[in-house]
């Protein structure tokens, strides 16, 4: 049956009938409308599958699958060190500068650390000998003179900014709270020597790598015993501990 004999049919069954409020005509023309494009529908999505299947096979075929690269990473950031700069090397002027400040500052504390301390005579600070200098020089020692009653005596002091550490198994290790640490050293003098002689010294390793060295006697080191020595040397452990962790007392 053709489209225009369906029409006629449509026609002739409902001619006794009312008027219908609608088009018939424009009805059919409607459905025809609908069923085209279903179709387009329908062929698109396969076209749409197609080409989905196509472009999982082909990478297979070609041999290009698998899993997926890693992106390049970046290398991991060069942690940065940093080094100490050397310490500046002291000229002649500047070591002899800094020891008339060490003399100067002794002369006021002693008293304050050893309070029977008197007639407090601090000697120049040098090197090799009192007043001797050198350019890039690294330590500086010098004696402070001192009465304590009738007895003459001294402690004698150093600051060293590159000192060596010496072994001492029977030394007495004090630690600080800042983390450095104060030996205690006892001996007797020198070999040869009166073995009366009796030396105190406390050394105060400092965390920059420094130390400063103050030793005391039971003579008189400078003018020498001439055999008059006391039963203990003139400072106490603590009278030591206090001058040699003195911050004022470095190269």
């Amino acid at each position: 049956m053709s489209e225009q004999e369906l029409r006629d049919g449509l026609k002739l069954a409902v001619a006794d009938e009312p008027p219908m409020t609608f088009d018939l005509d424009e009805l059919v023309d409607t459905a025809e409308r609908i069923v085209r494009r279903r179709r387009a529908l329908i062929a698109v999505g396969v076209s749409t599958a197609a080409v989905a299947v196509a472009a999982v096979t082909v990478p297979v075929v070609l041999g290009i699958g698998g899993a997926p690269q890693e992106l390049p990473q970046a290398a991991p950031p060069t942690a940065m060190t940093t080094t100490t700069p050397p310490k500046a090397s002291l000229t002649v002027t500047q070591l002899r500068q800094r020891g008339e400040e060490l003399g100067a500052h002794l002369r006021a504390q002693l008293p304050l650390v050893v309070p029977a301390a008197k007639d407090i005579t601090p000697r120049p600070f040098g090197g090799e000998a009192e007043g001797h200098f050198w350019d890039g020089q690294t330590y500086l020692e010098g004696t402070v003179l001192f009465k304590l009653g009738d007895v003459q005596t001294a402690i004698a002091v150093q600051v060293n900014a590159e000192p060596q550490v010496e072994p001492c198994p029977s030394c007495r290790e004090l630690p600080q709270q800042d983390g450095s640490k104060v030996v205690i050293r006892s001996e007797t003098g020198p070999t040869g020597n009166d073995p009366q002689m009796k030396i105190t010294s406390a050394i105060h390793y400092r965390k920059d790598g420094s130390a400063t060295r103050v030793s005391t006697y039971n003579y008189d080191p400078v003018n020498g015993p001439s055999g008059n020595y006391q039963p203990a040397v003139a400072l106490t452990d603590e009278q030591l501990v206090r001058l040699a962790t003195d911050p004022a007392l470095h190269l």
